[in-house]
């Protein structure tokens, strides 16, 4: 291997097992052929031009045996052995100094490799093609952003792209392995993908209505706004902390308002009356909202629904107990900034929200303005969204990030605002 690679590499967790891909290399990567490219590529959505960069670089990759070699490599971690963590892959170098306008084209091309295994792994659970297609289509959506953005490494700005480039920066790898895993899969509008309820709150159901609560668990400390103490970098000198106590007849606790603020007046639920469906580590189905067009309502509403026959259908060895998003887009602040009918206050209020300990002043600032723009002094007012938001901040506001839970069986009710239309009063 030239020092050049050999330098790359050292300490980025692409330099392991290096003797293993050297001993089993194929001579002819299947992955680097043009039919193959133009296969996978048709596969992700990429347009004609990006499969066509892509099939240039990988004729530069595959005659190189050193850069060869690589290539195999890191479809032998990602897709043979699988002994690589997806969240490793964000260490991988910058590979613009030996293939210049090409580096990031290499991490596309690893990325299609995965392609034809997770079309078989889907097949094998009857997954409907065009769940496939469309799962497989977040590959374009950042593959886009590279081409029109530039190249980050470690969340900080490299280089600006150079007209005509595509392909991925190491930082969405993990995320793309994840698809590639089949782990995440998008159905309709939305994506989604089965993994453990992260936060300190229990769900309480009545039993013989609809009516659900949710619980602080003991010690969270809270603002009096409702907000956890320090979110967006604001810290209350009096906060209260949450109490959650248990006897054998009842369960008391500080609730959860469906707007997505705590409450300091605590609640008690009747054991005979009140069932816990939820608590930290229970499974859930997590919402992920791709980055390729407006977030409509009715598109939403649908692909919920959807969804909540496509995971018991193929993955019956999956239960889940809710669906639960985290997201930019569930700050309540927005409900007053943006219009009423706008996409993300509707949303919002379909939901059950719940605030997050988001330490960031402006944690949506990269989805509104564009990836890494932090320079407020040019940043854009060409959408209500833009200037409410900047507005917003110049009046001395923060953004911060918050979450939200659904139910199944509810989802019949999707545009009747039904957590929040329902009683504040606990049933007995």
């Amino acid at each position: 291997m030239s020092p050049k690679l050999i330098s790359l590499l050292k300490n980025t967790g692409l330099d392991i097992h290096w003797e293993k891909s050297v001993a089993t290399f194929p001579g002819n990567l299947p992955f680097l052929q043009p039919e193959a490219i133009r296969e996978n590529g048709d596969w992700a959505n990429l347009p004609p031009d990006a499969i066509d960069f892509a099939i240039r670089a990988a004729k530069q990759i595959a005659t190189d045996p050193d850069l060869a070699h690589m290539a195999w490599h890191a479809h032998r971690l990602l897709f043979i052995d699988k002994n690589t963590q997806n969240s490793a892959t964000r260490d991988w170098p910058l590979l613009t100094p030996v293939l210049g306008n090409y580096g990031g084209a290499f991490y596309l091309l690893i990325a299609l490799s995965g392609i034809p295994q997770l079309r078989t792994y889907h097949q094998s659970r009857n997954i409907p093609e065009h769940i496939t297609r469309l799962t497989c289509r977040d590959t374009y959506v950042w593959a886009q952003q590279y081409h029109d953005i530039g190249v980050f490494k470690n969340d900080r700005f490299v280089h600006p792209g150079n007209p005509g480039a595509w392909g991925l920066c190491t930082r969405i790898l993990p995320w793309l392995l994840s698809h590639l895993n089949g782990d995440l899969y998008r159905v309709g509008r939305l994506q989604y993908k089965i993994g453990p309820f992260r936060q300190k709150m229990r769900a309480y159901r009545h039993r013989t209505s609809t009516q659900i609560y949710l619980l602080c668990e003991s010690g969270l400390e809270f603002r009096t706004d409702g907000n956890f103490n320090g979110a967006g970098g604001r810290e209350d000198p009096e906060p209260w902390t949450s109490e959650l106590t248990e006897t054998s007849t009842h369960i008391t606790g500080n609730p959860i308002h469906p707007n997505g603020h705590a409450q300091r007046q605590p609640v008690s639920l009747s054991r005979s009356h009140w069932n816990c469906v939820l608590t930290e580590g229970d499974p859930i189905l997590e919402i992920h909202i791709p980055e390729d067009g407006p977030m409509a309502f009715e598109n939403c509403g649908e692909s919920l629904r959807q969804v909540a026959e496509f995971f018991p259908k193929h993955f019956p060895d999956r239960p889940f107990k809710a669906i639960c998003c985290t997201s930019w887009l569930l700050d309540p602040t927005y409900q007053r900034l943006l219009s009423k009918n706008s996409n993300i206050a509707r949303f919002q209020r379909e939901c059950y929200l719940f605030p997050l300990n988001s330490r960031s002043k402006y944690s949506s600032l990269d989805r509104i303005f564009g990836p890494y723009s932090h320079d407020l002094s040019t940043a854009p007012r060409d959408s209500s969204m833009r200037a409410a938001v900047l507005d917003h901040i110049d009046n001395g506001g923060v953004l911060i990030s918050g979450g939200c839970l659904l139910w199944t069986d509810h989802l019949d009710k999707w545009g009747t605002q039904f957590y929040l239309h329902q009683s504040s009063t606990p049933q007995s």
